[in-house]
């Protein structure tokens, strides 16, 4: 289901020049900043979304990361990315589907799953249903090599085998699928 055509657009901002907010324990902003590479505190954490964007058919949107990514290239996933200081986790997830598919989501398509956190930082899990024609993506060849569909049992393996996720990612994101008549 890989479409060889798609689209392809050259990064505009380095991700060593974005700027994050630090949040607290609770996830609670603390007023600091860093810039996006710079190691975080104990005590300290970023925040992250990670979109798991499907269609009427209940298939989803994987992205194969590009080579050139300092953290797991080459690695198949969902839309994902760091928000940025001053965004919502719904405002960094409109811009990276834009960025990265040029696809154009709005804020009442996001559910919010969970929010899980890890050693240094936060990730908000949303589900979106959104039309969408995968033919028709532009990808930023910086962040994303290809795209493909997935079925909600592929995607399932992909999380399941990686050693990356926690079993609470896997276990909201089943229970996300579960909950929506997708497996």
């Amino acid at each position: 289901m890989e479409d060889k055509n798609i689209k392809v657009i050259r990064s505009a901002l380095p991700e060593d020049h974005e700027v994050l907010d630090l949040y607290d324990e609770d996830a609670n902003p603390t007023g600091k900043t860093i810039v996006r590479g710079t190691p975080i505190k104990n005590g300290e954490y970023s925040l992250s979304v990670h979109m798991f964007i499907y269609n009427s058919k209940g298939m989803f949107i994987l992205q194969k990361r590009s080579k050139k990514k300092k953290s797991l290239p080459g690695v198949w996933g969902v839309t994902c990315g760091a928000v940025s200081s001053g965004e919502d986790s719904i405002a960094a997830g409109i811009r990276e589907a834009k960025e990265e598919l040029g696809l154009d989501l709005e804020r009442d398509q996001f559910d919010f799953i969970k929010k899980i956190k890890r050693r240094y930082s936060f990730i908000d899990i949303y589900f979106i249903k959104a039309k969408f024609d995968i033919n028709k993506c532009v990808l930023q060849s910086d962040e994303v090599e290809s795209i493909k569909l997935s079925s909600p049992k592929e995607l399932l393996n992909i999380i399941m085998s990686s050693p990356n996720i926690n079993s609470s990612y896997s276990a909201a994101v089943k229970r996300a699928m579960e909950e929506r008549g997708l497996i």
